[in-house]
């Protein structure tokens, strides 16, 4: 394949940029280190990446292969000088993300994880929306309202593989979980005690039949609710060097 190809050349690159990076005066001796680490570390990746390729992205690895090509131009002290000590960092700190997240643009079945992980945390947002819904809890439904718009975000963001998404999803989910173990807490302890039974029967105007069925139903979508979040945020962190 053409992209392993380009991808050993990206890492030949970055390799040989590291000899530039000791000659530099405009760096301290720990952004020197920094740098080095860093670039040793995506040359690693690249080359990782390329023994594994199963999909054929010649696109995309020429788009690293130029990355690398100007940063080594970068590593002068004359060009730091002119583009600026802190955007010379970023394009050093943007190549080692790239290699990060290279694995999921040239092998599917890692993509195919972090779909999987994307999916969980939809359904398990979507189980809370539902869950507040039915929970009857007028400060939940608000809070819910409240949190559409950045789990939204999040969704749409964890799609593109956007950092902002996962932050957004690490952010939104703690008042999820929290809902979801209070509604598992006071469905149990309403079950265990005939008269709440009776007097939540009595507030939906059903019977105490269908009330005992309404609890058990929460506890069910609960414990589903947390499930999906708690597992998707385990899964993404997993996969964190996915996003950009």
């Amino acid at each position: 394949m053409k992209s392993e190809r380009i991808l050993l050349e990206t890492a030949d690159v970055l390799e040989s940029t590291l000899e530039k990076i000791e000659r530099l005066g405009s760096l301290s001796e720990k952004e020197k280190t920094k740098v080095k680490k860093s670039l040793e570390e995506a040359a690693g990746n690249f080359r990782e990446v390329a023994s594994r390729v199963e999909k054929d992205n010649e696109e995309l690895a020429e788009f690293f292969y130029k990355k690398a090509k100007e940063l080594k131009l970068m590593s002068t002290d004359k060009a730091i000088e002119k583009e600026g000590k802190k955007n010379y960092l970023k394009a050093v700190n943007k190549i080692l993300l790239y290699s990060r997240s290279a694995d999921y643009d040239f092998i599917p079945k890692k993509l195919a994880e972090l779909k999987r992980a994307y999916r969980k945390y939809i359904f398990g947002m979507t189980s809370f929306f539902i869950l507040t819904g039915a929970y009857l809890n007028q400060f939940f439904a608000i809070t819910a309202l409240i949190l559409a718009i950045p789990i939204i975000l999040s969704m749409l963001s964890l799609q593109r593989r956007g950092y902002t998404g996962l932050l957004l999803a690490y952010a939104s989910a703690p008042i999820p979980l929290v809902v979801g173990f209070n509604a598992i807490v006071y469905s149990l302890s309403a079950l265990r005690d005939p008269n709440q039974v009776s007097t939540i029967a009595e507030n939906l105007g059903k019977s105490v039949s269908f009330a005992q069925g309404y609890l058990i139903f929460l506890v069910i979508l609960s414990a589903v609710e947390i499930y999906l979040i708690a597992s998707s945020l385990v899964e993404l962190y997993r996969h964190r060097h996915a996003f950009l």
